[in-house]
């Protein structure tokens, strides 16, 4: 989820960052719209990397127990899902601050954001993950609504923050050709699941 996410930050900082040494952020009718389209963008594929992310930790765990607890796989997966929200859309309006704050003072985006980005992801990012994920398990020993709600909640969220994204012309392209490197990364196996598959099948 961090490695996945992580990657969101670093391609808006630098989409943002092009956009405004190009001049398209000068106005402020212009810079609104980039802003709004990009914060969509990046939470419609936040959404998705919440879900891909729980369902790889599912699989994992199938392949160690031969087994899946729905009720740990509900709790995976909402706090998966709302960390990477709240992560980007937490980091996306820091990105936007920084490249507004950069143009204005004549610094160049590009040697500003993109630390930030990759400096703040991660900490932003397991700092949500155990805080949500706690207070979700806490939930789960009680009446277990929550997760399920939150799960729901965003189902329902994802398509519209596809529409806007998809309606604004600064997005489109990313929204329909952004998918396959996320869809790569998420297909490769970081060093630490290798080595759980190493361990699982010794």
């Amino acid at each position: 989820l961090s490695d996945l996410k992580g990657n969101l930050e670093m391609t808006l900082a630098s989409r943002l960052s092009t956009a405004a040494n190009l001049g398209k952020m000068d106005t402020r009718a212009d810079c609104l719209s980039l802003v709004t389209g990009n914060l969509a963008l990046i939470q419609c594929q936040a959404i998705v990397i919440g879900f891909l992310a729980s369902l790889t930790g599912l699989g994992l765990g199938y392949l160690k127990t031969g087994a899946i607890i729905w009720k740990h796989g509900l709790l995976m997966c909402a706090s998966s899902v709302v960390t990477a929200s709240l992560a980007s859309f937490v980091l996306g309006l820091v990105m936007v601050a920084v490249i507004i704050g950069s143009r204005s003072c004549k610094i160049n985006p590009d040697n500003v954001a993109t630390p930030i980005a990759a400096s703040l992801g991660d900490l932003t990012t397991l700092g949500l993950l155990s805080w949500i994920a706690n207070h979700l398990w806490d939930d789960m020993k009680q009446e277990a609504w929550l997760a399920p709600l939150l799960i729901s909640c965003y189902l329902l969220v994802a398509p519209v923050t596809f529409y806007i994204s998809w309606r604004n012309s600064h997005t489109r392209d990313a929204l329909l050709h952004g998918w396959t490197p996320v869809s790569t990364m998420s297909s490769i196996p970081s060093p630490s699941v290798s080595r759980f598959l190493r361990s699982t099948h010794s």
